[in-house]
């Protein structure tokens, strides 16, 4: 018997050939290729991230010294660190050094690339010097600033030669000491924003400036009518790095004054370090460590709604 030919003649779909297998087996080859690609990342960060973040959330119910067994205890970490006044304190300098930080680091950067942009005499010298405290290791910094400020070193000479005759302790006087940092940090940040601002200056259209400038419009006018509703949004993402990397600010505090003079500058990343490493209480370090990335957490995606989805709305 032959074979029965059901194609109809005349008809143009039997021309065209029939490519589904093919397709299908190359979508399949595509996700082959993708999970080759995407499992060695995601098997990194399940062992390095996911499994010690849940292991520090089980220790932060235990009583625990890091070398002998865990003892569960339940929520009387979470119980001792809420009413421990010392982390509230803790907490305080920590929004303080967050939000004083954040905006002052924001404003200088603003300015300092406004002057660049509008290429004032030696600007090429300011931009690669106010680069130069983003390249230098944190601790390096920290540990520069706190040779320059203490009692004989140079500032306090130099202030005495001019007159000063009682300068302050820069790092032992608690009532000024918090400031201190904040303005170390800022120095330290300042020429990140400044760069990541600049970029954004560059796309305003020239138009508008030259405009601005027949109208009479001064450097001051233009930087607040065109500059800066031109670039909100680049300054709400420098906002949003910038207080997310001083929530969590750990080295340059560190290096300056370990927290001092007393617990004057102590924030949470010196605070989880002093329970965890100098008292050997694992346990409520990881108590504090749980604590720190929800209150980090918050607060960032708070100041993100706030500032990043109203330039989207």
């Amino acid at each position: 018997m032959t074979a029965i030919d059901t194609t109809r003649a005349g008809d143009p779909m039997s021309a065209i050939p029939r490519r589904y297998p093919s397709r299908r087996r190359a979508l399949r080859r595509t996700h082959v290729m993708a999970a080759v690609f995407v499992i060695p990342a995601l098997a990194l960060m399940v062992v390095f991230l996911v499994v010690p973040v849940i292991q520090n959330v089980q220790y932060s119910f235990t009583n625990w010294n890091g070398i002998t067994a865990p003892v569960w205890i339940g929520l009387s970490n979470y119980t001792e660190l809420l009413s421990d006044s010392l982390f509230h304190a803790v907490l305080t300098h920590t929004l303080e050094l967050a939000v004083v930080g954040t905006l002052a680091a924001t404003l200088v950067g603003l300015l300092w690339a406004y002057g660049i942009e509008r290429r004032l005499p030696g600007w090429r010298v300011y931009r690669f010097t106010l680069f130069i405290p983003v390249v230098m290791p944190i601790t390096v910094s920290g540990l520069l600033w706190s040779l320059l400020l203490q009692g004989e070193g140079p500032i306090n000479a130099i202030l005495g030669a001019l007159g000063w005759q009682n300068p302050p302790v820069w790092l032992g006087d608690p009532t000024i000491t918090m400031w201190v940092v904040i303005a170390v940090s800022v120095w330290q940040a300042s020429g990140f924003t400044m760069l990541l601002l600049l970029s954004g200056m560059e796309d305003v259209p020239r138009e508008l400036h030259e405009a601005a400038s027949l109208d009479g419009a001064n450097s001051l006018r233009r930087l607040v009518s065109i500059v800066i509703p031109q670039i909100r949004g680049t300054m709400a993402v420098v906002a949003v790095l910038q207080f997310i990397s001083l929530l969590k600010a750990f080295d340059i505090v560190f290096a300056m004054t370990r927290g001092g003079p007393g617990n004057a500058t102590d924030v949470l990343g010196t605070y989880l370090y002093e329970k965890a490493f100098a008292e050997l209480r694992w346990g409520y370090g990881s108590t504090v460590a749980v604590v720190m990335t929800v209150v980090l957490f918050c607060l960032s995606f708070v100041l993100y709604r706030i500032l990043l989805g109203r330039e989207k709305a």
